[in-house]
């Protein structure tokens, strides 16, 4: 975003009609509309219902837990949307809890903690939202919300990584706080090490596993949008920087990283900026799908200087890859992708409505899709594998950055939006085998465990280890994780590590493995 000096000289060159005061069109919901836990008919309203305690204990294991699974399980996503009598707007939008399965052989021990962002604490103490955030105006209207880009916080939210013994929670174009490993207890946001002007981080990154080069992207918004990328060498040291002018304000979520090249999806997602700076819109309120622009692929050398390689392609909207790799000259980068995201952005996307208990509208599936570069020839060829219903894509993270064969993706059943089947992937054949948990339960992202000591073949149909997703059953309105074979998930779980309450829907996971 522009600074506050740029914002006031471009603001005066806008004129006066844009700065007519108008009331913020997306303050937060009332927390009585919403239904905790829901009903027969909405039985995913668990998944939006808040979990305002903080835990410690020795959870209950149903089944048999692999000897071989030893480590922590780290997981993030919003665990609070209400404060006071006020409520956020989307399923996308909270306060970060970080989660860890710690597995050991006496059992399961499970911790859950609120990440202490400024916004946290602030708003803690004052028992009532003060920030805006992604999706929900600050309380007070217009005056309240113009130019609120010195107040859109970190929550801390998406997704979390241990690097270096640094255990560190996400959020969108900031910087991410610092956790203890051990507690979860917050130590403070950190830079990783860069200057405090003109570095962002998004929430998503790759660790190639093979180099250990950890690789960051974040986006500026403002007159001037610009693409941060950050590279850090194994032991935490910077490697390179580059920042580079965007077309347009353009949302996307994440990115792809092949053996030598650095790839983004410009999807045709504008940010509406200027709605935003004046306090008219939330900023995810002012996202605008605009398919006729279609999507430009932006592909750079990792470690080259050339300029970047521009194609377009049809457009289509994605949150998440599978994984990029290269042979023979040519990039290959799988991901789930959306003909229309109208599940977020549209006539009353059900990531809105679900927060008010209403089911909403939404169309069009994630679909396994796939592009085909080759930066010799400059051309690109998009494929749509698999039509499913799919959602939060993993592999074995052993294989990212590199070739690969098994994906693991959440599926929806007929008729539903949320996930409820883990799916088992094989890239090079199509072939698919599930565990479906049943109607009224629903799964979270899988995370690949490896089994220690195997020596993985990217070309290998087999793929020994275990996935742990955590999923929340409506009947009891309690969570549990579910420990699956990863080769055969649809012989179903091996063990179920019960928690004594429910969780809200967990984004994303990291595994670490351990004596």
């Amino acid at each position: 975003m522009p600074t506050r000096r740029q914002f006031l000289q471009l603001a005066g060159g806008v004129g006066g009609a844009f700065l007519l005061p108008s009331c913020a069109s997306h303050p937060p919901l009332k927390k009585g509309i919403f239904p905790d836990f829901g009903d027969a008919d909405r039985p995913y309203l668990g998944l939006a219902t808040s979990l305002a305690a903080e835990n410690d204990y020795l959870a209950s294991v149903e089944g048999r837990l692999p000897t071989e699974v030893r480590g922590v399980l780290y997981r993030n996503g919003p665990g609070l949307f209400e404060r006071g009598v006020l409520r956020k707007r989307t399923l996308l939008d909270g306060d970060g809890m970080v989660q860890a399965f710690r597995f050991h052989p006496e059992g399961v021990r499970y911790q859950n903690r609120f990440v202490r962002t400024r916004r946290f604490v602030d708003e803690e103490k004052a028992g009532t939202f003060l920030y805006p955030s992604w999706s929900t105006q600050a309380p007070g209207g217009w005056w309240a919300n113009v130019w609120a880009v010195d107040r859109l916080l970190s929550q801390a939210g998406i997704t979390v990584y241990l690097r270096n013994n640094r255990l560190y929670a996400f959020d969108e174009s900031s910087f991410p706080y610092e956790l203890d490993p051990a507690t979860l207890a917050t130590i403070g946001e950190s830079r990783l090490g860069m200057p405090a002007d003109g570095v962002l981080f998004s929430a998503h990154s790759k660790i190639d596993r093979r180099t250990g080069e950890w690789l960051l992207f974040g986006i500026q918004y403002g007159p001037s949008p610009r693409l941060h990328l950050t590279q850090f060498a194994a032991d935490g040291s910077l490697r390179r920087y580059r920042a580079m002018d965007l077309p347009r304000n353009l949302y996307f979520h994440d990115f792809f990283v092949s053996d030598r090249h650095v790839i983004f999806n410009l999807q045709p997602v504008e940010v509406g900026v200027w709605s935003f700076l004046l306090g008219r819109e939330s900023m995810a309120e002012s996202l605008t799908w605009r398919p006729e622009q279609g999507s430009e692929i932006l592909v750079l050398e990792r470690e080259g200087n050339s300029p970047p390689l521009r194609l377009t392609t049809d457009a289509c909207f994605m949150w998440h890859s599978f994984n990029a790799w290269e042979r023979q000259g040519e990039i290959v980068a799988d991901f789930i992708g959306y003909a229309d995201p109208d599940h977020v952005i549209g006539s009353d996307p059900v990531a809105f409505a679900v927060m008010e208990g209403r089911r909403g509208n939404y169309q069009y599936p994630g679909e396994l899709r796939r592009y085909r570069i080759d930066p010799g020839r400059r051309t690109i060829h998009q494929e749509i594998l698999d039509r499913g219903s799919y959602e939060w894509p993993r592999i074995n993270d052993l294989h990212l950055c590199h070739p690969y064969r098994i994906g693991y993706v959440g599926k929806c059943r007929p008729g539903e939006f949320f996930w409820s089947i883990i799916t088992r992937i094989d890239m090079a054949t199509g072939a698919t085998v599930s565990c479906d948990f049943g109607a009224g339960s629903y799964c979270s992202e899988p995370v690949f465990i490896p089994f220690p000591g195997h020596r993985y073949d990217p070309d290998d149909p087999r793929e020994p280890g275990w996935l742990a997703t955590e999923v929340y059953d409506s009947r009891t309105r309690r969570s549990y994780l579910a420990v699956l074979a990863a080769e055969r998930p649809e012989e179903g779980p091996l063990a179920k590590i019960h928690l004594d309450h429910h969780v809200p829907f967990s984004y994303h996971g990291f595994w670490q493995p351990g004596g």
